[in-house]
């Protein structure tokens, strides 16, 4: 991937994360292995179909894994990503 397109998917992942929503779904899954994403809205209080719309962003810029049991999705952090995006922000350039 080139310098610019990592740029682009970095700015992509971290305008996901400036929603404030979005960030507290992060922090949710960043203490637990996995969510559904009813779950998800129950502890945020909001809709399904909001849940369903924030997951949906993270999951495009690649900061959610997904799987699916039977008609329920479970959500994952990507670590790896989360952790790429914050040292990027250390390192020159």
């Amino acid at each position: 991937m080139g310098e610019q397109a990592d740029h682009e998917q970095r700015a992509r992942a971290f305008m996901a994360l400036a929603d404030t929503t979005r960030l507290q779904i992060v922090e949710m899954l960043a203490a637990v292995p996995e969510l559904s994403t009813s779950e998800i809205a129950e502890r945020l209080g909001v809709s399904l179909s909001l849940a369903c719309h924030h997951t949906k962003q993270l999951w495009e810029v690649g900061l959610l894994d997904k799987r699916k049991e039977g008609q329920t999705k479970y959500n994952r952090l990507n670590r790896d990503l989360l952790r790429a995006l914050l040292a990027s922000l250390d390192s020159p350039g």
